[in-house]
């Protein structure tokens, strides 16, 4: 009876307690080609102006909302680049409010260009980080 109250005992034990991590099965990794995960939508600033699309004159302003981490030194770049990969013009994005409050900042840009045709306007994250791709956002427009 003793043996059988010790056996019972040790079985008791042993599925109460934790499994040794030696011996539990690897995690689950994820393949290295894997996509990480996509950013969410508060962390990318917003366009309201201009619309995707749109036909755009000289000067273009450009409008929206950008996250508070988005601009260094109370700025961000805005961009226009051609069909052909090369930039066209070059403006800095300003906050409508101080770039050191937290939450979501309103800005605007100015950008002037003498160019026509296809172009997408770019908006990035100034000083993401090091080693760390900045957050962009790409508009497609017409320049007329």
């Amino acid at each position: 009876m003793r043996n059988l109250l010790i056996l019972g005992a040790a079985l008791v034990l042993t599925a109460c307690s934790q499994p040794d991590a030696s011996q539990a099965p690897p995690a689950a990794e994820a393949p290295a080609d894997a996509a990480p995960a996509p950013e969410t939508v508060t962390d990318l600033a917003t366009v309201t102006t201009p619309a995707s699309g749109a036909r755009v004159t000289s000067p273009l302003r450009v409008s929206g909302v950008a996250p508070a981490d988005w601009f260094f030194e109370n700025q961000f770049p805005v961009r226009l680049v051609g069909a052909d990969g090369e930039d066209i013009a070059f403006a800095p994005a300003t906050p409508r409010t101080s770039w050191t409050d937290p939450g979501p900042k309103e800005f605007d840009a100015e950008i002037t260009f003498d160019v026509t045709g296809p172009a997408t306007l770019v908006l990035e994250e100034d000083m993401p980080g090091e080693d760390v791709e900045p957050r962009r956002v790409s508009i497609p427009v017409i320049l007329e």
